[in-house]
């Protein structure tokens, strides 16, 4: 017998003889961070992926408990991609010619073990972002906004935590209008759902938000629009909301957020590089009582070459959202306009007291200039 063959036995049945409960205590390790901040789904490249995908094929008790892991912490759909092939996994619909539908005669997954470990049911996080980039082939199709839409019908009402681009997403206005029926009430069979990320044009599609929601992050530029105002304030159990900052912020914008907000106490946090944040001119002083607060958070700028605000605020954005360290970050809170004011009135008396002084000593030289005449004047005589 080969060498290798008589070593496999031994250590597999090593490997099975171990408690369950210890071997979900390593899993639980595996995916767990020092400070407790899991992302929203670890990218393909990364080691914790890379070792549930080696424990998946190491037997099928093992697929059943490593599989659950995966689906868990490690969906990352940012590409056309991977994407279709999720979509595969879950026998949604591919075109015949779509690049990652399989073909006759081509082995799929193994519909037994697949049942066995549910997995569906233990899809609780993702992102998804599918771009079609230049590895994914010319032949691989853009995302549509139908196959997003039976996708979250899918997993959404397992979901407790969610990113998700739409910008990549491919959808002329003929189909739009005919998904609208369906795209009216996608979030709201999200009842599980905690945690939401998404692009500004998601409430376009996706008008009414998930009833449950604690934590929003959308990259829109403030909330001018009712559509935005509805979607993101009449929540009543959000706590968290992450915003761009608005452009040319005004007393009124704020004014809006008081007023539209349903819940008991929200957080709104505007992110801009720290040159861009201002506390806009008469804006209401903040009390003990108020149901919403403004922060701001500084997304950190080089000035050597980095892009312009807006992308760069957006990119900064959108990687802590997904690496699940956006909401603990540090941030201050906006300086309310009366302290503002109390400030720019000392500035103007110091400024007064400086002109007051300079007066003074004009005068002071005038003297010594008089002086020096009349000395100059009885010499000469």
């Amino acid at each position: 017998m080969h060498p290798q063959t008589q070593l496999h036995h031994p250590v597999q049945r090593a490997f099975f003889s171990l408690p369950i409960e210890l071997f979900l205590q390593v899993l639980d390790q595996l995916v767990g961070t020092r400070d407790g901040r899991l992302p929203i789904a670890y990218a393909p490249s990364h080691s914790t992926t890379k070792a549930l995908r080696a424990l998946t094929l190491v037997s099928r008790h093992c697929y059943i408990v490593s599989s659950r892991y995966l689906y868990a912490h490690c969906l990352y759909l940012n590409t056309c991609t991977s994407y279709a092939q999720f979509r595969r996994t879950l026998s949604l619909e591919l075109s015949s010619y779509h690049p990652q539908a399989l073909q006759y005669g081509e082995a799929g997954r193994n519909e037994r073990l697949f049942d066995k470990a549910d997995i569906p049911r233990h899809i609780t996080s993702l992102f998804l972002s599918p771009h079609k980039l230049q590895a994914c082939g010319n032949e691989t199709p853009m995302a549509r906004l139908p196959q997003i839409i039976d996708l979250c019908g899918v997993v959404g009402p397992m979901l407790k935590r969610l990113a998700i681009d739409l910008q990549p997403v491919y959808a002329t206005i003929s189909e739009v209008l005919r998904m609208k029926p369906q795209t009216e009430g996608i979030f709201k069979t999200m009842s599980n759902l905690e945690e939401l990320i998404c692009s500004f044009d998601v409430v376009d599609y996706f008008p009414h938000p998930p009833p449950n929601l604690r934590r929003l992050a959308i990259t829109s530029q403030g909330l001018r629009s009712d559509t935005l105002k509805h979607f993101c304030l009449g929540i009543e159990s959000l706590e968290s909301l992450f915003l761009l900052n608005y452009p040319d912020m005004e007393a009124a914008d704020v004014d809006g957020l008081f007023e539209n907000y349903q819940g008991r106490h929200l957080d709104v946090v505007l992110v801009d590089v720290n040159a861009n944040h201002r506390t806009p001119k008469g804006t209401r002083t903040w009390t003990d009582e108020d149901k919403v607060s403004i922060w701001e958070v500084d997304a950190p700028k080089s000035y050597y070459g980095d892009e312009d605000d807006l992308t760069l605020c957006d990119g900064w954005f959108w990687m802590h959202s997904v690496w699940g360290t956006l909401f603990g970050i540090e941030k201050r809170r906006m300086e309310c306009w009366s302290k503002v004011k109390e400030r720019l009135n000392a500035l103007d008396v110091e400024d007064e007291d400086d002109d007051d002084d300079d007066d003074e000593d004009d005068d002071d030289d005038d003297d010594e200039n008089e002086d020096e005449n009349d000395d100059d004047y009885a010499v000469e005589g």
